[in-house]
């Protein structure tokens, strides 16, 4: 019998159709959410505070408790063959009354759970008894981007490992993986230019850029901190990943990798809300940003699409949003114009 774990193992073990990438953190997510328990949190035993799950965090305080996510599971045990479109419903209910997740959430899961039917269908010779059907949610596509006097209030409310994390984004368009994951061997300061391996990029080929005023002046700022590290604790560079061009200086974590997973923790909405921003405003915001800033100063799609690492326009067109001076702009363009009745 080929059950839905079956299934989902197998489609995850194969490379993607486009890149031949292995397949996604968000894929893994979402369809293991389908087919088991997953971990939500850490409860303390004292304190019963509870913090988003994580395995540093588990690997940190053993002592917690893993509190599991109850909605978890849905199709765990089931028959591939079973599933039908009153099941694709009822998840749909479940991510979006339980979980909260909005349509773009709900849509994402959809979108794994198609890919795994279709999968099973064409290459494990699954017979569905009745096809499932999916129809994905219409998605409330916010302006997420900031204007640059906010950006600047964000900047000056943030610590300054993520202030320059920010500057870095603003100026190169990269996505937050890619800004903590940036290591010095990929910039090459007599050319200008980074080059990002293909292996770390979501659409599979490697990215090249010019690193621009802005950029450089982190890069500098951040080469100058790998060496006062080096100077000030020569006997800890051993446990340092000064390989990476963002790195912690806080005691107890000199020279450490600063993880993705920290980014947009209680230290980032904290700052968001000193700089009277909405609360929606994530990392990921910045990439948003570069894309709009550079449509506004008159930047084409194909240009940013360069710039950006972004493969198609319909790609990059999901990241430009009109900013407000250009929409006013816009909009004047009709008031000379006079009707005579």
């Amino acid at each position: 019998m080929m059950t839905f774990e079956k299934a989902v193992k197998r489609y995850l073990k194969r490379p993607t159709k486009k890149y031949g990438n292995p397949k996604n953190a968000m894929a893994h997510q979402t369809l293991g959410w389908m087919a088991g328990a997953r971990p939500e949190g850490l409860k303390d035993p004292v304190t019963k505070q509870v913090i988003k799950y994580s395995q540093y965090y588990h690997d940190k305080y053993p002592d917690r408790t893993i509190v599991w996510d109850e909605t978890a599971g849905m199709f765990k045990g089931r028959e591939m063959a079973s599933i039908t479109s009153l099941d694709v419903t009822n998840m749909e209910d479940v991510l979006t009354d339980e979980k909260g997740l909005s349509p773009a959430g709900v849509n994402n899961y959809l979108r794994y759970l198609r890919a795994v039917v279709n999968f099973s269908r064409k290459k494990l010779s699954v017979k569905f008894l009745d096809p499932p059907e999916f129809e994905l949610g219409e998605e409330d596509h916010r302006e997420e981007y900031l204007e640059p006097q906010d950006a600047a209030k964000l900047i000056r409310w943030l610590d300054p490992l993520r202030s320059d994390m920010v500057r870095f984004a603003l100026a190169t368009g990269l996505r937050n993986t890619n800004v903590t994951n940036l290591k010095w061997e990929y910039w090459n300061p007599k050319t200008g230019d980074i080059i990002i391996p293909k292996e770390h990029l979501k659409n599979g080929s490697p990215h090249h850029f010019i690193v621009t005023k802005a950029a450089l002046e982190v890069l500098r700022y951040r080469h100058s901190v790998r060496e006062h590290l080096i100077k000030t604790y020569p006997h800890l560079t051993g446990g340092m990943d000064l390989d990476y061009v963002f790195v912690q200086t806080s005691p107890n974590h000199y020279g450490k990798k600063f993880y993705r997973s920290t980014l947009s923790n209680k230290t980032w909405k904290r700052a968001v809300m000193l700089a009277g921003l909405p609360l929606w405003v994530r990392f990921h915001s910045m990439r948003h940003t570069f894309a709009t800033w550079h449509v506004a100063r008159g930047t084409s799609d194909r240009e940013l699409m360069a710039a950006g690492g972004w493969k198609s326009q319909k790609a990059v067109g999901r990241y430009i949003h009109e900013d407000k001076k250009h929409k006013a702009e816009v909009a004047r363009r009709l008031d000379g114009i006079e009707l005579i009745y």
